[in-house]
């Protein structure tokens, strides 16, 4: 499920079947037990997961055709994903 930032007006455009589609995703969860999730908590989470990772995650439109990137299972807590610059900066603070 795509959803888009438009920067130039600070608006999150989702599809039109957006809570639809988070509200079966849901029922498929409460049937296996895990908690269901608000269409916003997913905005956020899936946000939060591409921005601890930009190395890999900022992709242009041509590059997110073709992204070899994999999906988290929704219940997975997001973790901290130490960037290259993050590495370097801390190679370079040790020396």
């Amino acid at each position: 499920m795509r959803v888009t930032i438009d920067l130039d007006r600070d608006i999150v455009i989702i599809p039109d079947n957006f809570f639809q589609k988070i509200s079966q995703e849901n029922e498929k969860l409460q049937k296996f037990g895990a908690q269901p999730q608000k269409g916003i908590d997913r905005i956020n989470r899936s946000f939060a997961v591409a921005m601890a990772d930009t190395d890999n995650r900022l992709l242009t439109t041509k590059n997110a055709k073709a992204s070899t990137i994999g999906k988290l299972p929704i219940g997975e807590p997001i973790k901290k994903v130490e960037s290259t610059i993050d590495r370097d900066a801390a190679a370079a603070a040790e020396k």
